[in-house]
This record gives structure tokens, sequence and C-alpha cells, in this order.
């Protein structure tokens, strides 16, 4: 769990920042439209735009690093854009078979490679969610699929070209996460046509 605490926190430093433009932003285009603003889709709106930035620092935006140099005292700021250990992986289910094998000698399911499969997984289900909420003509299954399929895709190619690793299994499980959070989207408009 603290690795996933530590991506959540990373993520939410990126959303905290990035509130008060958002805001600012959002009331100057609401200002000239001049319709009656919903509340409701409002908030989701900022919620989905938010995670998106927090996603977005989490799998393309290159890490980097601001600080004092304790010989010199000198502020620097450091962007690691290539990352030796990165690699590219297009053939379907190798990852998660290695993963999968790696837990199955050990009892361990909280291990990081279980927390891999399903952060890769749980990570997307918010656009699955969101992005039929908040726009219908994407509410169908098959509009979805396309829409998560085109995001993960995005991100592994932008991935590869800021040598961070890319592997196709990242957009197997990440399309995965996206259907899922449109099934929960399915579930909850049952729930509330009852």
């Amino acid at each position: 769990m603290g690795l996933i605490s530590t991506y959540a926190m990373n993520m939410l430093g990126y959303m905290i920042v990035a509130l008060p433009l958002y805001v600012l932003v959002r009331i100057i285009l609401l200002k000239r439209r001049k319709k009656r603003v919903n509340k409701l889709r409002e908030f989701l709106l900022a919620t989905f735009i938010l995670y998106c930035i927090g996603l977005a620092s989490q799998t393309i935006i290159p890490k980097w690093s601001i600080g004092v140099d304790s010989l010199t005292g000198e502020l620097y700021f450091d962007i690691m854009v290539a990352n030796e250990l990165a690699s590219v992986n297009v053939t379907p289910f190798q990852t998660m078979l290695l993963y999968l094998h790696s837990n199955s000698n050990t009892d361990n399911w909280g291990s990081l490679s279980i927390m891999n499969l399903l952060g890769n997984m749980f990570m997307f289900s918010p656009i699955g969610l969101f992005i039929p909420i908040l726009w219908r003509k994407f509410a169908s299954l098959w509009k979805i699929a396309w829409v998560g399929l085109g995001v993960t895709f995005f991100i592994e190619g932008v991935q590869f070209f800021i040598g961070r690793s890319s592997d196709i299994d990242d957009i197997i499980l990440n399309a995965i996460g996206v259907m899922f959070g449109y099934f929960v989207f399915k579930v909850m408009k049952k729930i509330v046509r009852r």
C-alpha cells in the first residue's frame, strides 16, 4: 500500500497546484457563455480534469526535482528525461505473465507485481466513469472502448519518446480499467433510474 499512497500523494500535489488555475479559467469561460451553471456537472468536470492532471503527472510528465545544492548552495532544477532502465515490450501478456509468475512463487498477494497490475487497471477506471457522465455522446461501450484505447496508446507513445518504459500490457490493463469504469457508470445509471 505504500507504493499506492506515494503515487496518490504525487498526483495530489499536481492537482492542488492546478486547482486555482482551473477554477480561474473555468470562471472566465462560464462568464463568457452567460448560461445557467449546473453545479453538479461543474463539480464532476473539475474532478475529472484534476484527475487527468494527476494521471498525466504520473505517466507523461517527466520526473523533476528542485532544491539547493549542498556543496555550492545554488538553487537547481533537474528534469529526468531518459531512464536507463526504460524498455519497450510489444509482446501481449508478457509482462502480466511475468508478474503473475513471480507472485505464484510467493504467498504475498500484496507484492509489487499485483499492485502494478491492479494499479494499471484502476488508475484508468475514472476515464470510463466520468466521460459518459460528462459527455452523453460517449455513453456507449464501443465509444468508451475507443476513447480508452486512444488515451492509453497516447500515453504509452509519449512515454516511449520521453525515455520511459512502454508496454503493450499497460495498454491492455489500462483499457480494461477504462471498461471497468464504464461498467460502474452503467450500474450507477441503473440505480439512479430506480
